[in-house]
């Protein structure tokens, strides 16, 4: 095997076999997946982040200030910063077709960089864009997390009134 295939197939595996997040409590991990094809989705996702790209968080905590750093049909690069404490949480959307092409599935991970020690509510960050956007009625719509691959859900009270 060459240097490069054996780089090609590490990375393959860390994208498949991602670390756990409980060893980094500043990452998040969360999947949905849909009865509906992926394009749907995205276009529903980017409206919601346009509509809370604004400086002012018109609906609530946190539901502000989110950046579009990047976009493909398969990834949405985004970058959150806390109105509140000033934390910034970069945020990566995955979108894939399951076997079925009628089908989707969503990854999302959100990493944050704190300075001061706190853990972020990246749970939340996460949870809220997809339900704001609609898609905790869409079609088929089912989460996949768990404490293990996001920490901070254990804790989260999301749409609340609070500091995350």
């Amino acid at each position: 095997m060459t240097v490069r295939s054996l780089l090609s197939f590490a990375l393959f595996l860390q994208f498949v076999f991602p670390a756990s997040s409980a060893v980094d409590p500043s990452k998040c991990i969360a999947i949905w997946t849909f009865r509906l094809p992926c394009s749907e989705l995205v276009s529903d996702l980017m409206n919601q982040l346009k509509a809370w790209s604004t400086k002012k968080c018109r609906d609530g905590p946190e539901k502000c200030m989110y950046k579009i750093m990047n976009e493909s049909p398969e990834e949405l690069e985004v970058k959150h910063t806390s109105p509140q404490s000033g934390k910034i949480t970069e945020i990566n959307f995955f979108f894939g077709p399951t076997a079925a092409k009628s089908f989707c599935k969503i990854k999302a991970i959100s990493t944050t960089r704190s300075k001061d020690g706190t853990n972020p509510n990246d749970y939340c960050l996460l949870y809220n864009l997809i339900d704001a956007s609609g898609l905790t009625q869409a079609e088929g719509y089912k989460e996949i997390c768990n404490k293990e691959k996001c920490p901070s859900m254990s804790s989260a009270h999301c749409d609340k009134d609070e500091d995350f």
